[in-house]
């Protein structure tokens, strides 16, 4: 009896000091933005990823099923196919054009499930990015506000007082370049 109340005495205080390191965690913030925020964002983050994933498995499983279904139909059709030369020929081609545009299908709903995959995680690339810009302009805003006076006049320079345009110089005349000499005639 004495060892289970030990226990859980000592389970009271483990999950009161981990109570109060969590809340020292807790109560740091930047601007606005605490940890449990943060904690938040990533855990958004990591729901935007599994549900990208599960567009992604539902779409390509999609795929493979109506691909399945697709080839079921050919391979059916080209059990089908009997008679002269001509007829055969002309039903393998019409089977190949059919097996084209099932390929086009598949392909459309391929970019179809990747796209729907790309704008969850651009949706919450997008909030991450707006969320950054709005705690970099908190953070911008309560350093800059929290400047001492001392600190902020020595910051900013004075305008300089405008000097006074000085009388303009008459131009110097030029220097003559020197005569050429005369060659030395031998």
């Amino acid at each position: 009896m004495a060892t289970k109340k030990s226990k859980s005495k000592a389970a009271r205080k483990s999950s009161a000091k981990r109570k109060a390191s969590a809340s020292g965690f807790s109560s740091l913030k930047i601007g606005n933005y605490s940890l449990d925020n943060l904690l938040k964002s990533s855990s958004d983050n990591l729901d935007a990823v599994a549900d990208a994933n599960r567009a992604i498995i539902n779409g390509y499983t999609d795929i493979a099923r109506h691909q399945y279904e697709m080839l079921k139909g050919l391979l059916r059709e080209l059990r089908k196919v009997r008679g002269d030369r001509d007829v055969v020929v002309k039903e393998l081609r019409r089977l190949i054009e059919r097996a084209k545009k099932d390929v086009q299908a598949l392909q459309k709903e391929a970019r179809r499930t990747n796209s729907k995959a790309q704008k969850i995680v651009k949706k919450r690339a997008d909030a991450n990015l707006k969320a950054w810009k709005k705690l970099a302009a908190e953070v911008k805003k309560t350093v800059g506000g929290k400047r001492p006076a001392a600190a902020k006049s020595t910051t900013r320079k004075k305008a300089a007082p405008k000097k006074k345009a000085s009388p303009k110089k008459k131009a110097s005349p030029k220097k003559k370049a020197a005569p050429k000499r005369k060659a030395a005639t031998r």
